[in-house]
């Protein structure tokens, strides 16, 4: 079989610089990226596992047939590793590390490398291994799957998140060989659109884990993530993130409903917040409160990144600031707007794609 090898202009960062993105990644105990967190293993995947090693694996990657148009490469010891997507078939969207809070029940520590391509392209085994988990999506929580194996002496879990279905191609228990198509991408649970999440754990997937940037780990192994992409639109981690209440939010002392609470925000407050941390659903943010500084955790539900605005009544959207102007169509109340300009009596307004004017006491703030 003949292994794609092509020359990429990434410098090996080596064995050392992978040791050190693992321990800097040490994944934070209160952060999620799959809500809920993953199941410990079922017993046939333990027992799976349990023979699951770097020999075996070894040989199934001597079998494996791995597809022309995907990049692989060989580690020290002989292992043969490949990139999960076709080349040029991906643009990288989203990096490794501390975030602000993209969608509703989304991660404020995204332990992925997001590649974003077209809904249902297959996802390839990075690694040859065994299915630890198949989940599929429910109640608003992304499907994954996850394949165990052994690179360079250490344990290796490695996630593939966000198929719709996750168990089209394997189950737990599964031997995978590098190469085989194992899933197809989706936008199952939190997700603005159709992406591959990749991650990287090793020693243990969650719990007692470390999380690795999966940027750092392939490139240390000389597999050329970025330059395979037809776009690299990672942004650096942000040191801060503004988050707006989208209704009246209760500001607690605590990370749940149990601590005190310390007041209740209008809509569009301004918070303040450090990315990275999220415990029961809430974050710390700080609030200027009658002058004064105040600190405390709100529940990541009912926030935005950008003020929201609804109407508070059934309203006429006219062509023009004045009641004379043509009728577009009636907005009903509740129905989320965003607002532009005001003139006079009037806010211009877009609703479902369409601008129009509505009476500015006809918009209120938050989503209703």
């Amino acid at each position: 079989m003949r292994f794609r090898t092509r020359t990429s202009s990434l410098g090996a960062l080596g064995t050392a610089a992978v040791v050190a993105a693992a321990v800097i990644g040490a994944a934070p105990a209160t952060a999620s990226t799959i809500d809920p967190p993953p199941p410990s293993l079922t017993r046939a995947a333990e027992r799976a596992a349990a023979t699951s090693d770097a020999a075996s694996e070894k040989r199934l990657d001597a079998a494996a047939a791995v597809p022309d148009d995907l990049t692989t490469r060989r580690t020290a010891s002989g292992r043969v590793l490949a990139l999960p997507l076709v080349d040029e078939s991906y643009a990288l969207t989203s990096a490794w590390g501390a975030r602000c809070i993209p969608v509703k029940g989304a991660s404020t520590f995204h332990y992925g490398l997001d590649m974003g391509t077209g809904d249902k392209k297959p996802i390839y085994a990075v690694a040859s291994g065994v299915v630890t988990h198949v989940v599929p999506p429910t109640n608003g929580a992304a499907g994954y799957l996850t394949v165990k194996s052994e690179i360079e002496g250490v344990p290796t879990w490695i996630a593939y998140v966000h198929p719709w279905d996750p168990g089209k191609y394997v189950k737990v228990g599964t031997k995978v060989k590098v190469g085989n198509r194992i899933a197809e991408v989706g936008a199952s649970g939190p997700a603005t659109g159709p992406h591959l999440h990749l991650e990287v754990w090793q020693n243990a997937f969650y719990g007692s884990g470390t999380s690795v940037d999966p940027k750092t780990w392939l490139s240390g192994f000389k597999l050329p993530v970025v330059d395979r992409a037809t776009a690299d639109n990672t942004q650096p981690a942000p040191t801060r993130c503004y988050y707006y209440p989208t209704t009246r939010l209760n500001l607690r002392a605590g990370p749940s409903v149990g601590n005190t609470l310390l007041a209740t925000l209008k809509p569009n407050t301004r918070m303040l917040n450090t990315p990275g941390i999220k415990r029961n659903g809430f974050i710390p943010v700080t609030v200027a409160l009658d002058g004064a500084r105040v600190r405390g955790w709100v529940h990541t539900d009912y926030i935005s990144q950008v003020k929201t605005y609804h109407l508070t009544v059934d309203a006429t959207v006219r062509a023009a600031a004045n009641a004379q102007a043509k009728a577009l169509f009636l907005g009903k109340k509740g129905t989320p707007v965003s607002i532009k300009e005001a003139s006079g009596g009037w806010r211009k307004v877009i609703i479902k794609g369409t601008t129009g004017w509505v009476p500015r006491t006809s918009v209120g703030a938050g989503l209703g």
